[in-house]
This record gives structure tokens, sequence and C-alpha cells, in this order.
């Protein structure tokens, strides 16, 4: 008896679907990338009731003719490749004729496209049934997704709630604008615009209308390039660090592309400014010749294989520490805009100037040393200091001790990782449910900071080993700590949990807020932060120095300066 048969073409389109088409935002990525290999310089899409009522994508692009739209819905058909060769010569986003067809399986799909010359056509795929009509003549594609996942119920069922469905479309398109912003983009989510970009190229711009302006202000650029790859982008600040690893953008070739490892190279970069459980916001654009890229390594193509990436990780990491070095880190205060205030004779206000932002003078350029007076201390949290080129600079003093004990304990960690048996016989009580979470595992990530613990009744350890520099002030704090951070991250490794344990051990040991400090105090203590390697930051993130200019100060009080 024959008992295998060759799938429907409808079945099999709704197989396929199941790997292209996700949820809302894989859609709006496919039809988004169709667009932009259409030669698309303006882009818009809305998205309703989180794409699962509707989801519009308009083009200016090319179009198709009425034969072209036919074969649009057709498996494998496409215009991107023609022979087997192009397959590693990929330069366009999609090439495997999947996205329509895939789309068409699983909801209400309506296009209607029409080229630069000629009648407009459209195609209305209704529950297996297509129908072709004439439609307006205007340059260009719409396509209509409206009821996602109408007969697939287990699809439907297991979306995210509207929140979660709509950021993702968001995140989407964000990645892909950031990719692109020589084309000009909108975004509106149930008839609201969420974001608008005018297509003018510039990267930054694209970066302040969808993460806002005052974000776009604290970053820095970043260009090189090798025989193999170009780069160039934007590096963030310490101040904007994330409780998240989903803000570092890698965008290669026009796609916006998931590289673990790449991440992990930034992550070393930013090491000595960031703690470990702060991410850094990195936006990286990378010009890739084709042929070195596998772009074919999943259906959604979120990953691809770069043949050189061994040799570009440790360079990336060198220039991305060598632009750090050379910015100031410290937290910038934007100029609000001033306007003049009217008259007795004129009552018109002048136009507000446009905000102004000024790099941090304190640099360490050519190995100078920056020199700061401290004056007064405010509110017993901040000191005032002044430097020679008239700014007012504002000194977190508990902020500042922290990061000098930070790099005071780091130092000694890297000259002297021993350990050894407290003299005094340590106990560690935990809570019954903690004492569940202290697996072999995280034991021995314990044990490889120089900790040993050993259970010593129900819900008690013993500490059998602790590191040496871990033993001044209050240990039992300190192992408590660190308990707490492995009980809330789980892949922490040693040397991350570490570098927490030295953070929190200076924040506990540091001058604290309400602390009266003399002149002489404060001055040695800025003195010692400005000798420190990265004094812009605590070992937590936090901002350590904030400065106003001379010229920011004078815009303050509407003065030109002289």
């Amino acid at each position: 008896m024959d008992r295998i048969k060759v799938l429907s073409t409808a079945l099999s389109n709704m197989i396929a679907a199941g790997e292209v088409i996700e949820r809302p935002s894989s859609v709006i990525k496919e039809l988004v990338e169709n667009a932009i290999d259409a030669q698309a310089t303006r882009i818009e899409i809305h998205v309703k009731e989180a794409g699962r009522h509707l989801i519009e994508v308009l083009d200016n692009g090319q179009g198709m003719s009425e034969k072209d739209l036919r074969l649009s819905i057709t498996r494998h058909a496409t215009s991107k490749i023609q022979f087997d060769h192009d397959l590693f010569r990929i330069k366009t986003l999609g090439f495997r004729g999947e996205a329509l067809p895939s789309i068409a399986a699983v909801s209400h799909l309506v296009i209607t496209t029409a080229e630069s010359q000629g009648p407009g056509h459209q195609l209305i795929c209704y529950q297996g049934e297509e129908t072709f009509k004439k439609a307006p003549s205007r340059q260009g594609t719409l396509i209509e997704v409206k009821d996602l996942f109408y007969n697939t119920p287990a699809r439907l069922k297991y979306l995210k709630n509207d929140y979660i469905e709509t950021s993702s479309c968001i995140d989407v398109v964000s990645r892909i604008a950031l990719a692109h912003p020589a084309i000009a983009w909108q975004m509106k989510v149930d008839d609201r615009i969420v974001f608008s970009t005018d297509g003018r190229g510039d990267l930054l711009q694209v970066i302040a209308e969808i993460f806002g302006v005052d974000l776009a202000k604290q970053l820095v650029p970043i260009s090189f390039s090798t025989a193999d790859v170009q780069v160039h982008g934007f590096l963030g600040l310490p101040s904007i660090a994330k409780s998240h690893r989903y803000a570092m953008y890698t965008l290669v070739n026009g796609r916006a592309v998931t590289m673990g490892k790449i991440n992990q190279m930034i992550q070393e970069a930013y090491q000595p400014y960031l703690p470990p459980v702060r991410f850094p916001f990195v936006v990286l654009v990378m010009a890739i010749e084709p042929n070195l890229l596998d772009v074919n390594v999943h259906p959604a193509k979120r990953e691809i294989r770069f043949s050189k990436e061994e040799s570009l990780r440790p360079l990336l990491k060198q220039k991305i520490q060598e632009v750090l070095q050379s910015h100031s880190l410290a937290h910038q205060v934007i100029t609000p805009p001033v306007t003049s205030q009217p008259n007795s004779s004129n009552l018109t206000l002048s136009e507000p100037e446009p905000e102004k932002i000024e790099t941090f003078s304190l640099t360490f350029q050519g190995h100078q040393q920056p020199s700061l007076t401290a004056v007064a201390q405010l509110h017993l949290t901040y000191i005032v200091c002044v430097d020679q080129r008239g700014s007012i600079v504002l000194i977190d003093q508990h902020a500042a001790d922290e990061r000098i004990r930070y790099e005071h304990h780091l130092n000694l960690v890297q000259t002297n990782r021993h350990a050894t048996v407290p003299l005094i016989p340590l106990m560690i009580d935990v809570k019954p449910s903690d004492a569940k979470l202290l697996t072999t595992e995280r034991l021995n990530t314990l044990a490889a900071l120089g900790l040993i613990l050993e259970p010593f009744g129900a819900n008690a350890f013993k500490v059998n080993q602790i590191p040496t520099w871990a033993l001044d002030n209050n240990p039992q704090l300190f192992i408590e700590d660190l308990l707490m951070q492995i009980f809330e991250e789980k892949n922490l490794s040693p040397d991350a949990l570490r570098l927490y344990a030295l953070a929190s051990k200076a924040c506990k040991t540091a001058i604290k807020a309400q602390d009266r400090l003399d002149v002489e105090a404060m001055q040695s203590l800025v003195n010692r932060l400005l000798a420190c390697d990265y004094p812009y930051s605590c070992p937590h993130g936090r901002p350590t120095i904030i400065q106003w200019s001379k010229t920011q100060i004078e815009a303050l009080f509407n003065r030109s300066g002289f």
C-alpha cells in the first residue's frame, strides 16, 4: 500500500510558516526587508492590536508587475538569487522566497502594488483563495496582513500580551531603521506615531528619534576598518548603561543580527567602567564582503557566520577601549534653551537657542593629570570644585571614595589572590529557602573565588577558607552580600563575582553622604579620584563627576561671555 504522499501546497506553506513567522514582529521583519530590497526610500509601518488585527507596510519601492505579483506568493519564487553561487555572495536581505507564501498561509493577505509605469494590481489571499484586481497606479507596494494566525489557534493562543508583542514589533523596526538611516521611516501603533526619521543618512539622528535626544547626547563615535571589514557607530557612556544585554546593536550589511561572541567582547571592553550586572548601549554598523558571510544559518536570518570573526574580536575590543579612554566619561550637563525676557518696548520673545552640550575638560590625554580645587561641601554630600578654565565641578563624595577603594582592592586582588583559613571560626546562617539554592555548582563557583563553605547543620555553613583581602572590616557581611548576588544572578563567572564583591566591599567602607569633610580632606579625596584609572564613575556605574563649563553658566544667565 502506498503511504507516502506529497503534501498540498497550502499545508506545506503552513508548516513552513511555523519556522519563518513566529509572531507579529516576524511578519514586519520579512515585509520591511522586502521593501528595502525593492529599493524603497520611505517605509511606513502601522500596527493595530499588537499586530493581531492588522499589520500594514507601505513603501515607495520598485513595485511589481502583474506577473511578479502572481509569482510572489509561490514558495521559493524570488528575484534575489538565480544561480547556485549567488547563495555565497548574498547582497539582499531576503533570498529564500518564503516570506509572502508563509504569511499568506496564516493570515488574510492583501498586496497592492504598481511599477513606475503602467497600472496597479491587487492580490487578495483569503482562506486559501486568491483574487486579482486592478488597482490605482501608485509606485510602490502596500501590504496588509489581517487576522494573523486566524487558522492556527495554538499559535495565536501562545502569543504574549499586547504590551510585549507591540514592544517586539517596535524593536524589530528600530533595529532595521538603525541599519538603514538613509531610508525615511515612520512607525505607528494604533494610529499613534512611535518614531519618524527623515532618511538623511544620519545614524545619530535616527538614534535620537528612536531612543531620545538625552541618550543620543551621551554617545561617542567609533570608526575603524581592516582589509575585510569597515566598522562605525556609537558607544554609550557608562551613565546610560542598561540592566539587560539587549542594547548592544550589531548591524552587518544592513541586517540586524545577533553576534554573541562580538557582544561578549564589547562587554569585556567596558568591564573597567561598569559593574558585572550592567551592560553598555552600543550601536555598531559593519560592512563585510558578502563572500566572507554565511547568512543562511537560521530561517529567520537572526544569526550569521563571519569567517574572520576570530581576528575581528580582539581588534574591536582594542578600538573600543581606545575610544573610551580618549573621551571624557564624566556625566555631562545639558544646558537648557535660554529665552530672552520681554521688555517695555518689545514683548516678542526670541526663538530658543538649540541645546548645547560641551565635552568635559578633564581628560587624561598626554598623561597630564587634571587639576581641581575643592572649595566647599554641598549638602554634606557633594564636593564643590573649580578648575583653571572657570568651570564648576560637583563630585559625589561617596561615589568618588567607592571608585578609589575599588581600584585599590582590585590592585590587591591582582597581586595577591591567596586565601586563608579564618583565625576565628566563622559561621554563616541562611534562610531554609536559600540553603537549597547553594547547590554544588554554586559552592564550586564560590570556591573558585577563594571562599569555601562547608554545610554545618540544616541552614548553616562553616567558612573553611576566605580570600585574604576580604578579612578586614566585616567578613561576614561581605559573604552575605556575595551569597545574595549569586542567588540573584545565576550565570555569574568567578571573575564577575569577584568584581561584584570588590564593588560591594568598596561601597560598604566608603565615605557616606552626610559625612562632614574639611577642605583638606575634600582636596585629598579629589586628588586621589583624579589619580584613578577610571575616575568618572563608581564601580556600580553611577557618575562621580558632573561639570558646568563657564560657557554653560553664562548661558544660564543669558550672558555672551568675555
